[in-house]
C-alpha cells in the first residue's frame, strides 16, 4: 500500500442555484424571445443547428439582475481561488442566449481570451441535452486498459444534467459541448465569459 496518494491538476467546476429565481427567468426569457423575433439569424459558433444570439446581451438594462448574479458568483470563484484582486478586475466580457430546438447541439469547444465561462439554464426539457465537459489533458488517453467502471480519474467525458435556475461557473480552456436535443421543445440558455483587467 502507498504511503500517500497526491490528486494533481484538479479541474473545479462550480454549480450555484440561483435565488428568487422565477422573476428573473420571466424577465430573461422574455428577452431572449425578444431577441430571437428579431434576429432569426443568430451567430454561428458552436451551436449545430440551433440559434446562437448576439453576445452583447449584458449590455442591456433587462439583464442588469443577472450580471449582479453573475459577479456575486465570480468573487465566489475568485475567493475560493485566493486571487489577488488587488492587482486586477474581473469583468462580463461577452454574454449571449442559446436556443436548441430538437435535434440542435453545441460542438465540442472553450473559450479563447477568458478566465472563466458560464451558463444558466432558462429552459430545460426532458432530454433536451446534458452540458458535458472533457478530459482536459488529450495524453491521458493515448492508451487506456480495459475499465470495469468509470470514476473521477478515469472518466474521459463528464455530462451534467442541466437544471433551471442553475448556473455552472469553469475555467474558459476547459473543452465543452452540449448534447442533442432529443426533445420536442425547445432548450434555452445564457452563457458568459468573463475576462480581466489590471488595476495598477
Amino acid at each position: 500500500m502507498p504511503n500517500s496518494r497526491n490528486d494533481w491538476f484538479p479541474t473545479p467546476v462550480w454549480c450555484f442555484e440561483v435565488e428568487n429565481q422565477q422573476q428573473l427567468n420571466q424577465t430573461l426569457l422574455r428577452e431572449v424571445y425578444n431577441e430571437y423575433q428579431v434576429d432569426r439569424e443568430g451567430e454561428k459558433w458552436s451551436n449545430v443547428l440551433g440559434w446562437h444570439s448576439k453576445n452583447d446581451l449584458h449590455k442591456r438594462d433587462s439583464f442588469a439582475e443577472f450580471t449582479q448574479i453573475i459577479s456575486k458568483n465570480v468573487l465566489e470563484v475568485a475567493t475560493f481561488l485566493n486571487w489577488d484582486l488587488q492587482y486586477f478586475s474581473t469583468n462580463i466580457t461577452t454574454c449571449w442566449a442559446i436556443v436548441n430546438g430538437k435535434l440542435a447541439s453545441n460542438s465540442v469547444h472553450n473559450h479563447p481570451n477568458s478566465i472563466l465561462s458560464g451558463v444558466y439554464y432558462l429552459k430545460v426539457p426532458e432530454n433536451s441535452g446534458g452540458l458535458f465537459f472533457s478530459d482536459p489533458r488529450p495524453a491521458s488517453q493515448m492508451l487506456i486498459p480495459p475499465i470495469g467502471e468509470f470514476n473521477l480519474w478515469t472518466s474521459p467525458k463528464v455530462v451534467y444534467k442541466p437544471m433551471v435556475g442553475t448556473m455552472l461557473l469553469f475555467p474558459s480552456w476547459l473543452l465543452h459541448g452540449v448534447e442533442m436535443n432529443m426533445s420536442e421543445e425547445v432548450r434555452i440558455s445564457v452563457s458568459f465569459n468573463i475576462g480581466m483587467a489590471p488595476t495598477k
